[in-house]
């Protein structure tokens, strides 16, 4: 009975540290948010604070995870990876402008912001990982280190193509070009799913 107390009570606590970083991140950057004027939003002490994060950038970092977590959740390309991997590579590319703008909370669009997504270093690998692991529930491949590679060079590669070049979205010629190329990637990454 204690245990489930006690659960309750770091549930609470965890999701209303949450909700007050959520609220303060609308207003201003990560890095001009301090534990105090959290932990006073949140109806908590500093140390309650710090017996679940190093800082505020930790918690910055766990959100961001979650976040990424919650894109690559919101669409389904992953079984098209190993049957129509041109239906793939569209979905993938380029459904997920609108994703992000209707998916996504306002704070959570901060979160990922560009004055704000500096200060988490790790960030690609938390989409690399969240998206590798939905190719992964398709059930079509096996967890082990030489898919990791193959996923995570694909999920790269496209990643860095929609970061990089954002005029490509308004360019269909180059997109074709692009779909056309990532295609023959993926056949050549998986050949298994293409003989």
């Amino acid at each position: 009975m204690i245990s489930e107390k006690t659960d309750l009570r770091i549930t609470k606590t965890l999701r209303s540290i949450k909700e007050a970083f959520s609220a303060l991140i609308i207003t201003k950057p990560v890095n001009h948010i301090t534990v105090t004027e959290l932990a006073k939003k949140a109806e908590i002490s500093k140390g309650t604070f710090y017996l679940h994060y190093l800082d505020i950038y930790d918690l910055y970092n766990g959100l961001v995870t979650e976040v990424a977590n919650k894109i690559a959740a919101c669409f389904n390309p992953y079984p098209d990876l190993f049957a129509a991997p041109e239906r793939f590579v569209r979905t993938f590319m380029f459904a997920q402008l609108d994703l992000f703008s209707n998916t996504l909370t306002v704070s959570e669009r901060k979160i990922l912001s560009e004055n704000n997504i500096r200060f988490c270093p790790g960030y690609p690998k938390c989409f690399i990982d969240a998206f590798r692991q939905q190719i992964y529930r398709t059930d079509k491949i096996v967890p082990c280190m030489e898919n990791d590679i193959k996923t995570e060079f694909l999920i790269t590669g496209m990643l860095s193509i929609i970061i990089s070049y954002p005029t490509l979205f308004s360019r269909p010629e180059l997109q074709e070009s692009v779909v056309r190329y990532l295609t023959s990637v993926v056949k050549e990454t998986f050949p298994e799913f293409y003989q």
